[in-house]
């Protein structure tokens, strides 16, 4: 099964660059999981398009907001207990190499695609 982990921070002010070890250690996890990482990495600028009341708006790059999606990543896992797993341990991994940092991960299964 395939899923994404969208990964957002509450502290955009602390988005510096991530630690060494932190990748090192998501990459140790990812192979001891036997996940199948298909996609991923960091996201720097930001900003929003909507259309509300007919009427179009484009904020930013670099729109102000209390929570950012720091990042990405697609993973191949055999099934959704497994993901769950593999995120507690993806956040721990972030509280133990990174501990200034705050924020959460989004799991999404995903389809197979159109058609």
């Amino acid at each position: 099964m395939k899923y994404i982990g969208i990964v957002r921070t509450t502290n955009p002010e602390a988005l510096g660059e991530p630690p060494a070890a932190l990748f090192e250690a998501i990459d140790k996890q990812s192979a001891e999981a036997g996940a199948k990482l298909l996609a991923g990495g960091p996201m720097f600028k930001t900003g929003i398009g909507r259309v509300r009341g007919g009427k179009l708006t484009l904020d930013g790059p670099y729109t102000e907001t209390k929570e950012v999606i720091a990042g990405y990543a697609m993973y191949e896992l055999d099934s959704d207990e497994e993901m769950i797993a593999f995120t507690r341990d993806f956040l721990e991994i972030h509280r133990q190499h990174w501990p200034e940092w705050e924020g959460e991960v989004e799991v999404i299964e995903l389809g197979d695609g159109l058609g």
